[in-house]
């Protein structure tokens, strides 16, 4: 085993690589700028982790994608590898630390966002480190071409000056070949060597499906498939019903989306790895960095907002290889809806200067203030409270987080202030009366010196763990405590946080950024037509449909998609007695209903459907009260 099998089993396991990823790495190691265009599932990660750890010095990792950089630095760390994140809302006193660890501390990574990119502080820094390698994840956010552009990644090349022997990694997963082209332009790379992986998945086979009742179509696909799987929706609440309605169903399905805790997300990751739970009702934001080769099925309810969005997620399916299947519930209502969307509520011009400036005054962020620093941000009580559309508000936070006015981070986060208030003496007779307030009161004021002089923010989980009893518990003593006027309460959750990245100057700041988000909106419409295209097309294969997208010429059926198999049952022809003789076999073992059937029997709907009709007009069969189909006595 040669130096990079060594590094690839000892912290990952794995006996080989992948295809395209040892050639990846070995052009790295060489000095040789690099391109890697590889689909979901490809690997990309450890196209740059296993060279730097081969390697003395530090990796410098640009992502405009802070939760993936978060989970990307979790799973270093749980190897044992020292790694960084620089996302938003870091004191200037932290980051100066935080630059100091990773100078002087064996730092292997430094996880960094292109607008992080632009302090001097961190500028300095850069220059001072033994860099081996500077890696740039989702490099077509350079490309003003690119559904991603954001434009502070124009200035990642200045570490070409900071470090100028350093070879440069640019990873991308959905790069088209003028946004491949512009993304080498722009980065200014030096006779690159492109490795591009095909983005063809022979063992994933891409479905559409017209179906009115979604619900009870994905759990008739599933009951009889234990294998893991991924269910998409496109709101919260979503994720909550259809998880409850799956089970109702008899599957063992759970939610996930970003309003929820890091330990809630954690635990229910863990479950569904495991198996103790099959599928994962998620938004988007489930998936990103998630690694899970044994997905079988990935089913979209709803239109996604582009075939690059829609490519990324169904591509977590099957990523050991094995047969698994994309499926796209459709029914004729999902055209209007997306549209509704992504483009009707597209926001204006106007709408990002009046929303930025309501923004501002909700975070109490003064004129020419607020730079660099995090706010926490309740999304619905900002909309409740100015009365806003949410879905164009959401929009215009996008589209201000892609330009590089503010980072919109869609975590939940709790946080709990509190100051006791009181002599020690009144205190210490309010505790007699209950031996819980007690404990949780005294160690407090033993955790927290000052609590009684400052407010201080205080740590739910670390008193629980020093007391024995349960943050539910913990809360509601404290809330007591604050209702008898002993101590002064603020507990505040939020599912996001929010920073600036420039101050505030209200007109002046969305100005700057109005052409460029007027194109964005441009290049929206066109992504959201292309997705309804590819749902209308029913004569060309789907796999073909999607590689040649993203510029790969393609043109061989892949066999397995909704399209291929709909051509190929259309060929043969269907012997109805042969038909009528299936259809009362599955009958006499149980009654079942015509979509069943459909769902039992390898023929196409029409000729089961037409089969059914000759049967029950000759009496053979029969209908119950709830649509269910039996045999004649």
């Amino acid at each position: 085993m040669n130096a990079l099998e060594d590094v690839l089993y000892r912290y990952w396991g794995f006996n080989s690589f992948r295809p395209l990823q040892k050639e990846i790495i070995e052009s790295v190691l060489n000095g040789r700028d690099t391109v890697a265009l590889m689909p979901t599932g490809g690997g990309k990660s450890l196209c740059f982790q296993v060279p730097s750890l081969a390697s003395d010095g530090i990796c410098i990792v640009i992502s405009p994608l802070v939760a993936l950089m978060q989970d990307q630095v979790r799973g270093l760390e749980e190897k044992g590898i020292k790694a960084i994140n620089l996302s938003g809302g870091i004191s200037f006193n932290d980051l100066q630390m935080l630059l100091d660890n990773a100078l002087y501390g064996n730092y292997k990574f430094i996880y960094l966002s292109p607008e992080r990119l632009q302090q001097d502080i961190v500028q300095n820094y850069i220059r001072m480190m033994n860099v081996n390698l500077i890696a740039i994840d989702e490099a077509h956010c350079i490309s003003q071409w690119g559904n991603d552009f954001r434009p502070a990644y124009k200035n990642i090349v200045l570490l070409r000056k900071l470090q100028p022997l350093t070879p440069f990694l640019a990873l991308t997963a959905t790069a088209t070949p003028k946004v491949l082209e512009d993304t080498i332009r722009e980065l200014k790379l030096e006779l690159p060597q492109i490795f591009k992986q095909s983005f063809v998945r022979s063992n994933l086979a891409y479905k559409v499906q017209t179906e009115p009742d979604k619900i009870y179509c994905t759990s008739q696909l599933l009951k009889d498939n234990p294998g893991a799987a991924i269910v998409y929706v496109r709101n919260r609440k979503a994720t909550i019903d259809i998880a409850e309605q799956l089970n109702v169903y008899g599957l063992r399905a759970d939610f996930y989306h970003g309003g929820l805790s890091a330990e809630e997300k954690r635990s229910k990751l863990e479950a569904w790895q495991r198996g103790k739970i099959n599928t994962i009702v998620a938004t988007s934001a489930f998936g990103m960095g998630i690694d899970h080769p044994h997905v079988r099925y990935v089913i979209h309810l709803q239109l996604p907002e582009s075939l690059e969005s829609y490519f990324q997620e169904v591509g977590r399916a099957g990523r050991d290889g094995e047969y698994a299947e994309g499926i796209l519930l459709y029914d004729k209502f999902d055209d209007k809806q997306v549209a509704y969307q992504f483009i009707a509520n597209l926001p204006t011009t106007s709408d990002l200067k009046f929303i930025y400036r309501k923004l501002s005054s909700y975070l109490q962020i003064a004129y020419g203030e607020g730079q660099n620093i995090q706010y926490q941000f309740n999304f619905s009580d900002f909309v409740k409270k100015h009365k806003l559309n949410s879905i164009l508000t959401y929009n215009a936070l996008k589209g201000m987080d892609r330009l590089g006015i503010l980072e919109l981070s869609e975590q939940f986060t709790k946080k709990t202030i509190l100051k006791f208030v009181g002599s020690s003496s009144e205190l210490l007779r309010y505790f007699e009366r209950d031996m819980r307030i007690s404990v949780i009161g005294k160690s407090i004021l033993r955790l927290y010196a000052g609590i009684s002089e400052l407010p201080l923010s205080v740590d739910l989980e670390f008193i629980s763990s020093k007391t024995g009893q349960s943050v539910d518990d913990i809360l509601s003593i404290l809330k007591r405590m604050h209702e008898d006027g002993v101590i002064e309460l603020q507990h505040v959750a939020t599912d996001a946080s929010i920073t600036y990245l420039v101050p505030r100057e209200d007109d002046r700041t969305i100005s700057k950024i109005a052409a460029e988000f007027e194109r964005l909106n441009k290049i929206k419409v066109k992504q959201v037509q292309a997705m309804i295209e590819y749902v209308h097309n029913t004569t060309t294969c789907r796999t073909v449909q999607l590689v040649n997208y993203f510029g790969e010429k393609y043109k061989t059926p892949c066999g397995i998609c909704s399209v291929c198999t709909a051509k190929n049952k259309n060929k043969v022809k269907v012997n109805q007695q042969v038909l009528a003789e299936e259809i009362l076999s599955v009958l006499k073992e149980k009654a079942v209903t015509s979509k069943e059937l459909v769902t039992f029997l390898p023929f196409p709907e029409t000729a089961i459907l037409n089969t059914l009709k000759l049967l029950l007009d000759n009496e053979l069969i029969r209908l119950t009260d709830n649509n269910e189909l039996y045999i004649s006595k």
